[in-house]
């Protein structure tokens, strides 16, 4: 049996790895520059010149995003709300090589997904603007509810008898406490269908690892706070979820 709790501040390790990669890419750029100067250098010095900084523009415009990512994690710097979106393209944009880099030095793909989830955790949180409660959707994946439950609340959450045999009724009332949207869903298909009827300004979205990661990149550029699901039965089948921290959660999306 096994139960996954909801990982915390875990974000720097996300920095870690991603350091590994952009140092493994420019030693890399560096050999291939090196490589190209002899060919490029019989055309000339000024073209050889001109690709070669081309060239370096890349792992240029890696270390100013790591850089301002790092900066702005420890809340040194206040992020745009574009820069954010752009740094959030980035932190996809290198996850595979991140969990490539991660499996050689025994970072297991949860733990580096954890880590990803953590650090746009935080970085939204550092950045909150006031989002009206009817427009924020808490977002649950149908396994959250008890397994032999005959109340259909994937149809209409409202179904749900509010037994306390598992948490949708919780959440069903912080939903109605403070006004938000509430939706449970069988897989990311609906997930993203209810997305687009619903047009929240912000989302909590309770879900595995892999499905957070995929989710959070699929809704861009909406913001999401993801949390880990607890599964005490394995996967995909009675989980469980910290109510706290998503009642937490929405208090800070509808306060600002």
């Amino acid at each position: 049996m096994r139960n996954q709790q909801q990982s915390l501040g875990q974000y720097p390790l996300y920095f870690k790895l991603t350091f590994a990669v952009f140092l493994i890419l420019t030693l890399l750029w560096a050999v291939l520059g090196y490589l190209l100067w002899p060919g490029l250098h019989r055309w000339g010095v000024g073209i050889a010149t001109t690709v070669e900084i081309l060239l370096a523009v890349f792992p240029i415009l890696c270390w100013i995003m790591w850089g301002s990512m790092a900066l702005a994690s420890t809340n040194h710097l206040r992020i745009h709300p574009i820069w954010l979106r752009i740094s959030n393209r980035w932190l996809y944009a290198f996850f595979p090589v991140v969990l490539l880099i991660g499996k050689v030095v025994g970072v297991t793909k949860d733990r580096a997904s954890q880590a990803l989830i953590d650090l746009i955790n935080h970085l939204v949180e550092l950045n909150l603007y006031k989002v009206p409660a009817e427009r924020v959707l808490l977002l649950t994946p149908h396994c959250l509810q008890q397994s032999d439950c005959v109340h259909k609340v994937t149809t209409d959450v409202h179904n749900c008898k509010r037994c306390g045999r598992c948490q949708v009724g919780t959440l069903l009332e912080i939903a109605d406490t403070y006004g938000c949207k509430f939706v449970v869903v069988t897989g990311g298909t609906l997930a993203r269908l209810m997305i687009k009827n619903i047009r929240p300004k912000a989302i909590v979205a309770i879900a595995c690892e892999r499905d957070l990661v995929s989710g959070m990149n699929d809704v861009f550029p909406i913001p999401v706070i993801g949390v880990l699901n607890e599964r005490p039965c394995g996967p995909c089948c009675n989980t469980r979820v910290n109510t706290d921290r998503i009642k937490e959660v929405v208090e800070k999306l509808i306060n600002g």
